[in-house]
């Protein structure tokens, strides 16, 4: 209801983009809420203690807020907001205790803000088709990459590696921002390095792990540690006095 009233007094007030969009921003909010409601077992702990919806969850859920508005006209005020929301919502997270529905949220609506703030920056010219392709590729990268060890591995997408490819956001961020101020030449240059630096760091944090990002060991087959055991024994048998 919270989010419903503030798409509907900011359009009572004649604020743009809020008074037109407003029916795609109670969409849209109706479309989270339904999801969250959807999820509600989901409010809880990694190790299963249930917890209310935190700080860390409200900065999330204010980014879903401001997709639709995004996606018409990614001002600089929307656009830093919104980034501003997803720095904090790390250390919300880490100074209470996260929740499991916050924490596979968060990377959907980065995701969707990231795709709505392109969307709009392209519609209204502020930034030119190669640096957006170049953003979304790198989207496209992340998401095979999590379909890949979700669906195909069954394992949860490698931390280290996600955290390696999250360094350069701050640089993507600050070229959205530098095209919603007029500067679409920056803002390209920046999103484009940010966005190749962040799949180079991904991909050489893949490298360093010789491809098993989740970090557990490959199982030695038993004739091989029987093998290796007797070899440590007859060792120490002829070191023995």
């Amino acid at each position: 209801m919270i989010g419903a009233a503030g798409w509907l007094g900011l359009a009572a007030f004649d604020v743009q983009p809020f008074r037109r969009r407003l029916r795609a921003g109670l969409a849209g909010w109706s479309l989270t809420m339904t999801m969250v409601d959807w999820h509600l077992g989901m409010l809880e702990t990694p190790d299963g203690r249930a917890r209310n919806l935190g700080p860390a969850d409200a900065a999330t859920l204010l980014r879903a807020w401001l997709v639709p508005a995004v996606a018409d006209d990614p001002s600089a005020w929307l656009c830093g907001v919104g980034f501003a929301t997803d720095a904090l919502d790390g250390p919300f997270a880490r100074a209470s205790e996260p929740t499991r529905l916050g924490r596979d949220l968060e990377g959907v609506v980065d995701a969707a803000f990231t795709a709505a703030a392109l969307r709009g920056a392209l519609r209204t010219g502020r930034l030119g088709r190669g640096a957006i392709t170049c953003e979304i590729v790198r989207m496209g990268v992340g998401f095979a990459y999590a379909l890949g060890t979700y669906f195909g591995r069954a394992q949860p997408p490698d931390a280290p590696l996600l955290r390696a490819g999250r360094l350069s956001a701050p640089i993507r961020a600050a070229g959205l921002i530098a095209a919603a101020c007029g500067r679409g030449r920056l803002g390209a240059a920046l999103l484009v390095g940010g966005s190749s630096a962040s799949v180079a760091a991904a991909f050489a944090r893949h490298q360093r792990s010789g491809g098993n990002e989740s970090g557990i060991r490959t199982p030695i087959p038993l004739r091989t540690r029987r093998r290796g055991a007797s070899a440590r024994q007859g060792r120490w048998a002829t070191t023995m006095p």
